[in-house]
């Protein structure tokens, strides 16, 4: 009877854990977004906003550098509804973001000001690295396949959370030269 009893734990056991296992690996989603606004010049500066999915949280924080240095770094947390969640999932998945790619543009001079979008995906098994980076002025990425793709997602995480807090929102990375 002792022994039954025990192999049926066991049993039991080594179910739970593989059960565990194999949702955990397939069910997976985290990702990391970091968009970086800067300038190139006496006074270099950059702002950092890093947005990270983990579970059913998305963290917002945002740093400064350089000449905005003593401004303290922002942080918030949001909550990840299971359709939000899937709805990611999804993006991700129809936007075929998990490669690894980049497109980075050359940037001229000494005084410019210049954007970063890195993200870091990863969905069950499968991992995605995205790097885009360039002048603001750039606008011919905004016709890369790259770009639209990694922005739809990057815009749906603004979404979510503007959805619960409105002084979050996304600030467009590049704009169109100014003629003088």
């Amino acid at each position: 009877m002792k022994l039954c009893l025990m192999v049926t734990c066991l049993c039991l056991f080594f179910v739970a854990c593989a059960c565990s296992v194999s949702g955990s690996a397939t069910d997976e989603l985290h990702i990391v977004v970091a968009l970086t606004l800067g300038e190139r010049s006496k006074d270099t500066s950059s702002q950092t906003t890093t947005i990270t999915v983990e579970r059913d949280a998305i963290l917002w924080k945002q740093t400064f550098s350089g000449r905005r240095n003593a401004a303290p770094s922002l942080r918030k947390e949001f909550q990840l509804s299971p359709a939000d969640k899937e709805n990611l999932r999804k993006l991700i998945g129809s936007n075929n973001l998990l490669v690894t790619d980049s497109i980075e543009l050359s940037q001229d001079g000494s005084n410019y000001r210049y954007f970063r979008i890195s993200v870091d995906l990863i969905l069950g098994v499968k991992k995605g690295v995205i790097n885009i980076s360039g002048p603001r002025t750039a606008v011919e990425v905004k016709e890369e396949k790259l770009y639209q793709k990694t922005i739809i997602v990057v815009k749906e995480l603004y979404r979510i959370m503007n959805s619960q807090d409105k002084s979050v929102h996304f600030e467009e990375l590049i704009h169109e030269p100014k003629t003088r």
